[in-house]
């Protein structure tokens, strides 16, 4: 069940189209009708308020150039501002997961730098890490790059290797599989 702050107001079809003509005024309209929800949802999930607003400004713009290429033609009433709101939804969960915004996060006022573990033990862990992974095949490699780094899927994966994605989803369980078997004997 959404909260009320999350209900997306309606927006008129001639408001649409105003908004394909990029007019100033539709625009401010869109902004307050729609932001407060975007702010909220991003809020509960651990962003800021100016995370909102950079969220939504990319949601406009997406929201706007697919209007222009065709590639969304609001139905009814509400469903630009619907549209609006799944982008910017979409674009935060893929922000949070992105390594660059963990990377960014800021630190807890409560952080001390002397509860860290040493960095010489993780550094050794990475290295050890790196040494069995190190030990997979280079198809094995090839596969777990592909998907976890380059976050491909198994279709795209499967197409570059000349395999269907069910037997890349094969080999990348195997590889998985070896790769904890080797990191088992290691910590053994």
């Amino acid at each position: 069940m959404q909260s009320n702050q999350n209900k997306i107001p309606p927006i008129s079809d001639k408001v649409t189209s105003r908004f394909l003509e990029h007019d100033r005024a539709t625009l401010k309209e869109i902004y307050s009708k729609n932001y407060p929800s975007v702010e909220a949802y991003i809020i509960q999930n651990s962003g800021s308020s100016d995370d909102a607003k950079d969220i939504f400004q990319e949601a406009i713009t997406a929201a706007w150039l697919n209007a222009k290429e065709g590639k969304f033609t609001p139905q009814d009433e509400s469903s630009l501002g619907g549209y609006i709101y799944r982008i910017a939804k979409f674009k935060w969960l893929d922000r949070v997961k992105s390594k660059s915004y963990k990377s960014t996060m800021r630190l807890a006022e409560d952080y001390d730098p002397a509860e860290e573990v040493e960095v010489d033990e993780s550094e050794n862990r990475l290295n050890q890490l790196r040494t069995i992974y190190a030990q997979l095949g280079e198809k094995c490699q090839n596969i777990l790059n592909r998907f976890y780094y380059a976050k491909m899927s198994l279709d795209e994966i499967g197409n570059e290797l000349g395999f269907d994605a069910a037997t890349v989803k094969t080999q990348k369980y195997r590889c998985m599989k070896k790769l904890r078997d080797l990191n088992s004997e290691n910590n053994a």
